[in-house]
């Protein structure tokens, strides 16, 4: 389990898990799984960590060198699936909001 450093390129071939923060409310999440998106987003400017789309229940988050589709999370010692996860929390609760690196 690594700490995700939005500051530089994700290696979207590595198989490790990435610890970050959500922003708003400083709890821990882990990125099980994620592979790079590479589908229809927004065209709206976010800052690495920013989650840009919930399209058809990918959770898209801006990193320094694209785009992060993660599909499995663990947060509050539960794990879930991307679409459990934005059911779970509403997509309008989710939407930019922000991912950050823990220090």
């Amino acid at each position: 389990m690594l700490n995700l450093d939005f500051s530089k390129d994700f290696d979207f071939n590595s198989k490790d898990s990435f610890r970050v923060k959500i922003k708003d409310n400083n709890k821990e999440v882990l990125f099980i799984s994620y592979l790079k998106y590479e589908g229809p987003i927004t065209l709206q400017y976010l800052d690495n960590g920013g989650i840009i789309s919930l399209f058809n229940y990918h959770l898209i988050i801006k990193v320094n060198n694209g785009y992060l589709d993660v599909t499995k999370l663990k947060y509050e010692d539960k794990v879930y699936t991307s679409k459990k996860f934005i059911n779970l929390f509403g997509s309008n609760n989710l939407l930019n909001h922000y991912f950050v690196s823990i220090k």
